[in-house]
């Protein structure tokens, strides 16, 4: 059953996490509300078709644990993480489950607590980044800590830099310590961002649940090589390349579209580096009621305007996005 708010959202489009400056051109009411539609039957399949092929990479290697095969499945498996947490990332603006109980709770134990975030935790930053982009309010700036404290840019977050610096802040990020960090900061972050102890105690039971069923079948081993290592590797490689093209070096003849780049993958990139539709993330800002596997309809409604088609910043390849915040010398 929808709340007040879901059931203004799905009659007109409004979303609580709107752009407070409100999107450019806004598309009319009736289209909005065509895209906003939830579909739980999409965002469930979704769901288990990731885990079906996390499932079937571990069986592969389980049937030919050959090196090469190795490093293929960490890859893979690495990039099935990134699509829970774009799965996640929809539940954070309440658009996996039309019941809000349902799409925190089934959010959390089916793709965010896998990955060691939650729901909530994330929505907390994630939707004041919305409503507040490039102000000071803005959330990234307190998860990726992307300006200082007197409001500076930080150095990490300034492009463009050279091809160079990227590719070795890329390899720095994908040598394990950063996804150490973020399961830590994750899982302790659940006694700080909660929405109850009741929540933080569910949480510990399913993690509990989880190391009690490794030790029985002596997992571990597994569980490190086959999900640790993934996390810990590709996924924050890919999450870093993703990062850095939503919002870096942007630019447009037009302010309105000088904030946030849409990445359309090549069909190898949606599947290792941008699943589920996430590079449509120009779309996905001006619109957060739209869920993931409505976005490229969206794209396509917002091309048929004749000021976004001119002014807005849009690759067809991660690569390329990674190119325009990058240069072969020295940065800007």
């Amino acid at each position: 059953m929808l709340d007040e708010a879901d059931a203004f959202t799905e009659a007109t489009g409004a979303h609580e996490h709107d752009l407070e400056a409100g999107a450019p051109d806004r598309l009319p009411p009736e289209v909005l509300r065509e895209l906003s539609a939830l579909s739980p039957w999409r965002a469930l399949s979704a769901v288990a078709v990731e885990w079906t092929a996390i499932a079937a990479a571990i069986a592969l290697y389980e049937l030919v644990p050959h090196v090469l095969v190795y490093v293929l499945v960490v890859i893979f498996i690495g990039a099935r993480q990134h699509a829970l947490t774009v799965i996640g990332h929809d539940a954070s603006h309440y658009r996996f489950l039309p019941s809000r109980f349902l799409n925190d709770h089934l959010g959390d134990a089916l793709v965010q607590w896998p990955v060691f975030i939650s729901v909530a935790g994330f929505r907390k930053y994630h939707g004041a980044h919305h409503k507040f982009l490039g102000e000071e309010r803005d959330g990234n700036r307190f998860l990726w800590k992307t300006h200082t404290e007197t409001g500076e840019q930080a150095p990490e977050w300034r492009y463009p830099k050279t091809r160079a610096q990227l590719l070795l802040k890329l390899a720095r990020r994908a040598l394990v310590f950063t996804g150490v960090r973020w399961i830590l900061r994750g899982v302790l972050g659940a006694f700080l961002v909660r929405s109850s102890w009741m929540s933080v105690v569910a949480r510990m039971a399913y993690y509990g649940a989880f190391a009690a069923l490794f030790t029985w079948q002596g997992w571990w081993m597994d569980f490190l090589l086959l999900w640790v290592v993934p996390f810990c590797t590709w996924h924050m490689a890919i999450q870093y390349m993703r990062l850095i093209s939503e919002h870096s070096a942007v630019r447009s003849a037009d302010p309105a579209f000088a904030a946030t780049r849409t990445t359309i993958p090549r069909w190898w990139e949606s599947v290792l580096i941008l699943p589920r539709n996430i590079g449509y993330h120009i779309e996905h800002h001006w619109y957060p009621s739209v869920p993931f596997y409505n976005l490229p309809e969206l794209h396509g409604r917002l091309m048929e305007n004749q000021r976004f088609s001119d002014n807005a910043r849009v690759s067809r390849s991660i690569l390329a996005s990674l190119a325009e915040v990058s240069t072969p010398g020295e940065a800007a």
